[in-house]
């Protein structure tokens, strides 16, 4: 992988969570090229400031974005999570 990506892990781990809210902490990790417990803190991350919330849906997690929150460096405050998510042309899942 290249020493450097145009978006942070936190932005990848948000996007996979767009695209399938019941994804495994596992197939986030993999997807991201991180381990499982960077994964679970940066869930808990985007939870502590509102991004998402974790629902608990039997022995699995069901994870809710908050579109309207807005991204955190003030060269993109004024764009909102649902901007990012359409503008890299993830899906977002259909609601449960």
């Amino acid at each position: 992988m290249a020493s450097w990506t145009f978006l942070s892990n936190h932005a990848h781990v948000l996007l996979c969570v767009a695209a399938d809210p019941d994804r495994t902490l596992h197939d986030i990790a993999v997807r991201v090229g991180i381990t499982e417990r960077g994964v679970q803190l940066i869930l808990a991350d985007l939870i502590a400031e509102g991004y998402l919330e974790r629902e608990r849906v039997g022995r699995r997690n069901h994870y809710k974005i908050h579109p309207e929150g807005r991204l955190r460096h003030p060269l993109e405050a004024h764009h909102r999570v649902a901007d990012l998510v359409a503008a890299l042309g993830v899906e977002p899942a259909a609601p449960a």
